[in-house]
């Protein structure tokens, strides 16, 4: 069982991880959050962490970050989470001109606003276009991969993935796959984020994928109001 402050600590590392895609060491984590703590506190409670596997320490850092178990928690929570229905009010108005736009225009606007691989995928025309590859790579390159041939497979087998399990993707509004469980890529460092959105009365897919910093409160409250705003169109 987690301690309110542990569940603190977990989102915060989540929220940096993605901002500035580097570990973060006990020290620095004390000083921008919680400067009230020692930093003995605070490492005491990333061991605690990093033992329950929430978080990993890479050989080369003695920081710490999210690994996927971190991310599952995450994603179950967010509904409980405070922050994001703080956030969910700013995006709404911040997204209001979403309703007036196509859905290609609409999945090219998440691409940019989410940093990441955007796909809209049309079943009824069996129509599939990408936007942001260049922000795909921008954020891979920040994490120093050292090898890139299962992402190269991965863009030259997308749109057949994509086709074979569409069906069930649209199931379900909201999906999120993590490293190896995604259905449509297969390298580890990646991560996919699943919408299916009603548009003009019909059920399309927009998909994120991108590194697993892609998946925290800005980028996965985009997509919810997104989604809120288009299904009141139909």
């Amino acid at each position: 069982m987690l301690t309110e402050r542990q569940k603190k600590f977990l989102t915060l590392i989540i929220e940096d991880f993605s901002r500035n895609k580097k570990p973060i060491g006990s020290k620095e984590f004390a000083r921008k959050y919680f400067p009230d703590l020692s930093s003995a506190t605070v490492r005491r409670e990333f061991n605690f962490l990093t033992k329950q596997k929430y978080l990993a320490q890479p050989y080369w850092s003695a920081g710490r970050v999210p690994t996927n178990k971190l991310y599952q928690w995450f994603i179950k929570t967010k509904d409980n989470n405070f922050a994001f229905k703080k956030d969910f009010n700013y995006w709404e108005r911040k997204l209001e001109e979403l309703k007036d736009l196509s859905f290609t225009e609409t999945t090219k606007e998440i691409a940019k606003l989410c940093q990441s691989l955007a796909i809209g995928y049309l079943p009824m025309e069996e129509m599939i276009f990408k936007y942001g590859l260049k922000n795909f790579f921008d954020q891979l390159k920040d994490l120093s991969l050292l090898k890139w041939e299962s992402i190269w497979e991965d863009l030259d087998y997308l749109d057949e993935r994509l086709i074979k399990v569409a069906d069930n993707l649209l199931e379900d509004e909201f999906q999120i796959f993590i490293g190896d469980e995604s259905p449509i890529t297969r390298d580890k460092n990646l991560s996919v984020i699943s919408y299916a959105l009603s548009f003009h009365k019909q059920k399309n897919l927009l998909v994120l994928i991108g590194p697993k910093n892609l998946i925290c409160r800005r980028n996965l409250t985009i997509l919810e109001v997104t989604q809120r705003i288009l299904s009141r169109n139909n």
